[in-house]
């Protein structure tokens, strides 16, 4: 399958385990959400915009960290005594803390992420949500632009994933 952006792995974060995968995604008929599209990009410029705003984004809104720490309670302590002859046995139980959990967050991040939309949109990107082609359409039956790189949208812009994860982005003939 012809690829425009197999080096574009990081618009697509999998994060765990549990999580579906991009291509389990597609076969759900989820939409590529976001998708930073200008007609003609090519995989390779599209990745240096990506990477040109990235930095002038980080340059523009340095990082904040900040933390939040959920309120902590503890269980009252109870003890309860029994006496067997003249021996006494007690039980203490309770006295558990809970939560008290630190998070650390980069309180910039969204408007960092604001920054980086902006400067691609100066590029000349717009975002898109792109569908997912449906059951049946082969690589062969899209078209893209003549440099392989993104076709004009229409009415029959959609995506193919293949289960390696390899994508492209083309019109349904």
């Amino acid at each position: 399958m012809r690829s425009i952006a197999g080096c574009l792995a990081g618009l697509v974060l999998l994060a765990g385990c549990a999580e579906p995968t991009f291509y389990d995604r597609y076969k759900a008929g989820a939409p590529l959400q976001s998708f930073p599209y200008k007609a003609g990009a090519t995989g390779a410029s599209l990745t240096n915009d990506i990477t040109n705003c990235e930095i002038e984004a980080a340059q523009r809104v340095p990082q904040n960290l900040a933390s939040t720490t959920t309120p902590t309670y503890t269980t009252p302590t109870q003890t309860h005594c029994n006496r067997i002859g003249t021996q006494v046995f007690c039980n203490t139980t309770g006295g558990q803390t809970y939560g008290g959990q630190t998070t650390i967050f980069d309180a910039n991040s969204g408007l960092r992420s604001r920054a980086q939309q902006q400067c691609m949109m100066r590029s000349g990107y717009r975002f898109l949500n792109v569908p997912a082609c449906p059951d049946g359409v082969r690589p062969e039956a899209l078209v893209v632009a003549r440099n392989g790189g993104l076709p004009q949208v229409s009415a029959g812009t959609c995506y193919l994933v293949d289960p390696s994860g390899s994508w492209m982005i083309g019109n349904r003939t």
